[in-house]
């Protein structure tokens, strides 16, 4: 919408093409005024960002992008708004390379949050894939000449009634899958098929094509839906902090991002890969996973010093999530308070030699616990 003398910039309803000219403005360092570079469409692909994160469909330009320049327009050759400015690849082997989200990314995005409930994510690929370049393994699974497509190793429950592991999917919504996991984009451009699902709105109905049993099958279409992993990505993103002190314990839920800390040891980084690798439906009830990760001194933590280590069980009970760890705590607390309004309480008062209460004790069940 425009604003007073402001006029409103026009989104491009189309990816630029290659070569075409494209301008990026911001207020990037070197001065205190706006800043217009020019160049060219290099390429139009999907780029790995740094894990937790996804990958991302980009434009490639050899406009110079720096520090101040991120979230800044870039225009096409018509003035239209071919996306924004994003990052620039700051390997040293590697020049004028410069990225920009899409306007159909963007555009994207701004519907996603006119939900009465805020933001909506983007529907989760429901499955994991191998490329099926090697002849060996196109023997080893029955693929004749002539059918191309990607070897489904793992799929998610939530498409089970279409999708099966050791399918070949071919198609999705119609477009033809190639052996390296690439559709057309658009002319001889190729992008991977990720494009397609990721770009669909949750509960969007998708068609996928399998060969199965020596034949092609157009599966029922699915609901695509947001598949959370058990090990959130970001907290203040996937999820609102929370904690929980027991005692002289910290605990916390298990996220993606403990992986980058130091004092996280490798034992544990390998959990968090093997739990990813885990659907919603296959997480044996689990909702999250528990990390103690703090120790406090004190008399009845003398002795244990190492944290950093999922809790598995509670008083020999399987935890399911943080919640469920705090609703067996609050238990044994009401466990104990009845038992000291009690009879048997008057009549046994404490001395030194043992410890008040009714014989309770707590025991976490620690991941690796072997000391």
């Amino acid at each position: 919408k425009a604003h007073g003398d402001v006029e409103a910039v026009e989104l491009s309803q189309s990816l630029p093409a290659l070569q075409e000219t494209v301008q990026a403005l911001g207020f990037p360092t070197g001065g205190r005024t706006i800043c217009v570079t020019a160049g060219v469409v290099s390429r139009v692909d999907s780029i790995e960002l740094t894990p937790p994160a996804d990958t991302t469909l980009v434009i490639q330009i050899d406009a110079a992008i720096n520090p101040g320049n991120s979230g800044g327009p870039v225009f096409d050759a018509r003035g239209h708004v071919a996306g924004v400015a994003f990052c620039k690849d700051v390997r040293s082997t590697a020049d004028n390379i410069g990225y920009v989200i899409p306007a159909e990314v963007v555009r994207c995005f701004l519907q996603r949050c006119e939900g009465p409930d805020g933001y909506i994510i983007s529907p989760s690929v429901p499955y994991r894939w191998h490329k099926l370049e090697n002849q060996s393994l196109r023997a080893a699974h029955g693929v004749p000449d002539g059918v191309s497509g990607v070897l489904l190793t793992s799929v998610a429950p939530a498409v089970g009634a279409a999708l099966s592991s050791g399918d070949v999917l071919t198609a999705i919504d119609g477009r033809t899958i190639s052996d390296d996991g690439q559709i057309a984009l658009r002319g001889n451009e190729l992008i991977q098929h990720r494009y397609l699902l990721r770009n669909k709105r949750i509960g969007e109905p998708t068609v996928f094509t399998v060969f199965r049993d020596g034949k092609h099958e157009e599966r029922p279409a699915v609901h695509l839906a947001d598949l959370p992993p058990i090990c959130p990505r970001w907290p203040d993103v996937d999820y609102l902090p929370e904690y929980l002190i027991l005692g002289a314990l910290a605990l916390v839920p298990l996220s993606q991002s403990h992986h980058w800390y130091k004092e996280c040891p490798s034992d544990l980084k390998a959990t968090i890969n093997r739990w990813l690798k885990r659907w919603p439906g296959d997480r044996d009830g689990k909702n999250q996973l528990v990390l103690l990760v703090t120790v406090f001194a004190h008399e009845l933590t003398f002795g244990y010093r190492r944290g950093w280590r999922v809790v598995e069980t509670y008083n020999g009970t399987s935890i399911t999530s943080l919640g469920h760890l705090r609703e067996l705590w609050h238990s044994t607390r009401e466990e104990v308070r009845a038992w000291r309004g009690s009879e048997a309480a008057k009549a046994d008062p404490p001395s030194n030699s043992k410890l008040p209460g009714p014989g309770l004790f707590v025991r976490l069940g620690l991941q690796n616990d072997d000391d």
